[in-house]
């Protein structure tokens, strides 16, 4: 799928609010051409629900692979798999109530230029931090465990993607990766190849039939993203903009096979302080990094804006709701801005 988003206004959808029917119209409002589906809630059962050998332990808060004498749930799980049974993945509504309220929303008065839905799911290393073995242990370094949260993430997206083109008839999809703790492979904690990595990245992303996007807030060697098959990677601008100019033949490549990049540009705590920050401030920021990282591989700086997203740094989930507003305003104005500039998109 080749897609050019000309610095079209995108967020992540986790967000603060508890009333879901403002959370969904915050989204409209201010990311009219790339909706987010709202998810209010810390809660991941979303990701859990129909995964085998799950035990939840509420005092420990934490989520536990119990495998022995369940090898059962294992048979039926990769039978599922392997057929492509991608209803046995379904995700109940009520844990799902931003989709479904989005789609009531559009049903009822469908805003114009919707042209994607986006939707994430925790990252492999994410995910797998916090699933544990049976004996306490990261669930990420156990070469079994990997491979259920590997196959059980890809179906559970694969069936609300699915969902939501059946809701928003037309539009096309954005599923985002959301992995943080990616930068742990680099660390001292890391273990195992990159080539690994990659090749469990591509499976995760292989059932995603829209834009495939990886997200990550830390700073990362983003040259060994691009050779994955994401489309799109979403990274923090504000702090680490400057670092996609130390990849210029590794950029050059990834743009020339359509990959965009998602420019984190407007802060989230603790990047940075958005009431500090002008839009017109963050859009010249923008507009320097791009520059920049043009320049260091003799890329056309067109070309590069053409493949450019405008985001917020990471998802304010955990910030007071006026604040998360403020930032989502923020970048629909940034945006804005700079497609009026180089673009003469009125938006």
């Amino acid at each position: 799928m080749e897609f050019k988003p000309k610095l079209m206004a995108c967020s992540l959808p986790g967000m603060p609010h508890r009333d879901i029917d403002r959370a969904c119209r915050v989204m409209i409002r201010n990311f009219p051409e790339a909706t987010p589906v709202p998810f209010i809630t810390m809660s991941r059962r979303i990701f859990t629900e129909g995964l085998p050998c799950i035990r939840i332990e509420r005092e420990k808060r934490r989520l536990v692979f119990e495998t022995t004498g369940r090898e059962d749930e294992l048979v039926e799980f990769y039978d599922r798999y392997a057929a492509g049974d991608f209803d046995y993945f379904a995700i109940s509504p009520e844990l799902d109530p931003g989709l479904y309220r989005l789609a009531e929303l559009y049903a009822e008065n469908p805003w114009p230029g919707l042209k994607y839905i986006h939707m994430d799911f925790p990252g492999l290393f994410t995910w797998g931090l916090l699933l544990k073995d049976e004996n306490g242990s990261p669930a990420l370094y156990d070469v079994n465990l990997r491979d259920i949260i590997i196959k059980g993430l890809s179906a559970k997206v694969r069936w609300r993607e699915n969902k939501a083109r059946q809701l928003f008839p037309g539009a096309e999809t954005i599923i985002t990766s959301g992995d943080a703790s990616l930068s742990v492979f680099s660390s001292a904690g890391g273990t195992g190849s990159w080539d690994d990595v990659r090749d469990d990245y591509n499976e995760i992303l292989s059932l995603v039939q829209g834009v495939k996007d990886i997200h990550c807030c830390a700073n990362f060697d983003w040259s060994l993203v691009m050779q994955t098959k994401t489309q799109s990677i979403n990274f923090d601008a504000y702090q680490f903009g400057g670092t996609m100019a130390m990849y210029p033949e590794a950029l050059g490549r990834y743009l020339e096979r359509g990959g965009t990049i998602a420019w984190g540009i407007v802060p989230t705590m603790p990047a940075g302080d958005v009431t500090s920050e002008a839009p017109e401030d963050l859009a010249q920021r923008l507009e320097d990094f791009i520059d920049a990282a043009a320049a260091a591989g003799a890329i056309d700086k067109q070309q590069l804006l053409e493949a450019s997203w405008v985001t917020p740094t990471c998802e304010p989930a955990t910030m007071p709701v006026d604040m998360a507003e403020k930032i989502y305003e923020h970048t629909a104005e940034v945006s804005r801005l700079m497609r009026k500039k180089f673009f003469g998109l009125a938006t």
